[in-house]
């Protein structure tokens, strides 16, 4: 015992004594301020109960969609669509943007404020402007939308008073988000414009058709390309021919002039016999002629007499034959016997059968130079008809494509049309909106435990804000802490008479002390 104090334990856990005596300054502090406490607890808990007990019921409907990549989006361009039929993983980013779609106004307005979207912006007033901001404002604060964790899901979530209210709520937010959606993905009016375009270029191919079949008609064209070709051949070949002509020529005019030269140096006959001899032929004409005038010397004699004149006459060219006749017997006449040259007749021949063939062979040159002069100028016009002709056919080619291309694009649309009008887009309702009619809200329970926790929690605040400020000493431990004067003892507040000490604290009126404590020097520290 030293200044009466009993010392017992002179060792003793420094981080022991420290918990201990913070616990307790915290179960002091609480009961000092257990008033406080339980004001403050008990309102929080009561607002809690209070609000749970007069707020309406709030039904919750719940639905789901389903985002996805089956179905790509066919670009709508003048060029040729090449689609791709390879499906790629849906990305967070589009659930992102699926998302922003479903909360954007073109969606939300005409579900929160039905008619909104039809009413002019000449007719909006700023108080139907303010309401329609009102509206929005509520529905958005119950609508809930969060995409389900490693899924390509969207949770739609939507609180209502009525639980048919707040599934009709949904089933037109859905109905609208997915036209919306209709309509980013694939432009408005795009089926009926592809086809009015094929229609169109259809009854200009069919002009342009016409127009074709109309010029080769007229030109007797069949095939443009063809008849050139075939107007080529022919000229090539005429250009041939009168080349083989002209060649002709020069060498039937050549063998001519070499006929004519032979013609001039050849004899034209040849002897082919000589022969001497008595000529018969005059010997047996004479000896006849004598016989015949005798016999009508005799025929004479008949009736006249032999020196008559007429006899006399007959005598003499009697005499006269016979005269003949021996001469004829005795002369020997040479016979001479030529014929026609066979070299030169043949030279001949050949000359006369050259200038029948070069006439031959310059008629048949004259006719070649005018069918290849005809033959050009067919050419030379279808030439000239080939830019006409080509045109056309350009005309038919690029209205036919074109045709062909609005058409392929009119059937895709169409398709895409049917697809949409069957739902079948990369994002689908995978949940109809739900309709529960167990309310979702206020939980009573719920709240009575969260406001009981938020009155404690609350309470144990405004008790630490009090104690930190709080100027004044309750405690031995704070006494001891703020003298350098150790505690010697404490009493208890009682009811005596008011007795005047030497030395005591004075307190305030409202935070009176629960005891008297006195304190004395600092006893040396034992713990060192």
């Amino acid at each position: 015992m030293q200044n009466g104090i009993v010392k017992t334990d002179l060792t003793f856990d420094a981080r022991t004594t420290t918990t201990n005596l913070s616990l307790r300054a915290a179960i002091e502090a609480l009961f000092r301020q257990k008033l406080l406490f339980a004001g403050v607890a008990g309102s929080v808990l009561f607002v809690a109960i209070v609000a749970s007990v007069l707020l309406p019921r709030q039904y919750m409907s719940e639905m789901k969609f389903l985002v996805q990549n089956a179905r790509g989006n066919v670009v709508v361009t003048p060029e040729k669509t090449n689609p791709q039929n390879v499906a790629s993983d849906v990305t967070e980013t589009q659930v992102n943007s699926e998302l922003e779609i479903l909360r954007s106004h073109d969606v939300v307005d005409p579900v929160a404020d039905p008619g909104w979207d039809k009413l002019p912006v000449s007719q909006q007033t700023p108080a139907m402007v303010r309401q329609h901001e009102a509206l929005l404002a509520g529905f958005d604060k119950k609508l809930e939308t969060e995409p389900v964790r490693k899924t390509n899901v969207i949770d739609v979530k939507y609180r209502a008073s009525d639980p048919q209210q707040a599934r009709n709520s949904l089933q037109r937010l859905s109905q609208t988000y997915l036209e919306q959606h209709r309509r980013m993905q694939r432009p408005g009016g795009a089926s009926a414009f592809f086809t009015s375009e094929a229609e169109r270029y259809q009854r200009t191919w069919d002009q342009a058709s016409r127009d074709l079949v109309n010029f080769q008609q007229r030109h007797q064209l069949y095939s443009l390309a063809q008849r050139e070709t075939d107007l080529e051949g022919k000229i090539t070949k005429a250009e041939a021919e009168l080349l083989a002509s002209e060649a002709g020529l020069k060498e039937l005019d050549a063998r001519l002039e070499e006929s004519s030269r032979r013609q001039r140096t050849m004899a034209t006959r040849q002897t082919t016999q000589n022969r001497t001899g008595p000529n018969l032929q005059s010997v047996q004409q004479l000896t006849t002629l004598v016989i015949e005038l005798e016999n009508k010397r005799t025929v004479l004699l008949t009736n006249y007499k032999p020196e008559d004149r007429l006899v006399r006459e007959l005598d003499q060219q009697i005499a006269s034959t016979r005269e003949a006749l021996n001469e004829a017997a005795v002369s020997r006449p040479l016979e001479v016997t030529t014929d026609v040259d066979p070299a030169w007749q043949q030279v001949r021949t050949e000359f006369s059968q050259g200038k029948i063939s070069r006439r031959a062979e310059a008629a048949r040159r004259k006719v070649i130079v005018t069918q290849l002069a005809r033959l050009k100028r067919d050419l030379g016009k279808m030439q000239d008809l080939d830019v006409q002709y080509n045109n056309l056919e350009e005309q038919v080619k690029e209205r036919r494509e074109n045709h062909e291309l609005y058409a392929e694009k009119r059937d895709q649309s169409q398709i895409a049309d049917s697809m949409d009008d069957r739902g079948l887009m990369n994002v689908v309702v995978a949940q109809q909106p739900t309709l529960s009619y167990l309310p979702a809200g206020p939980k009573r329970l719920t709240n009575a435990v969260l406001g009981m926790v938020t009155g404690l929690f609350l309470g144990l605040c405004a008790v630490y804000l009090a104690e930190a400020g709080r100027n004044t000493i309750a405690t031995p431990h704070e006494l001891d802490a703020a003298s350098r004067y150790p505690v010697l003892a404490t009493l208890p507040i009682m009811s005596l008479p008011a007795v005047e000490l030497p030395q005591t604290t004075k307190l305030e009126p409202e935070r009176a002390l629960p005891s008297v404590m006195l304190s004395g020097p600092r006893p040396p520290d034992l713990r060192s």
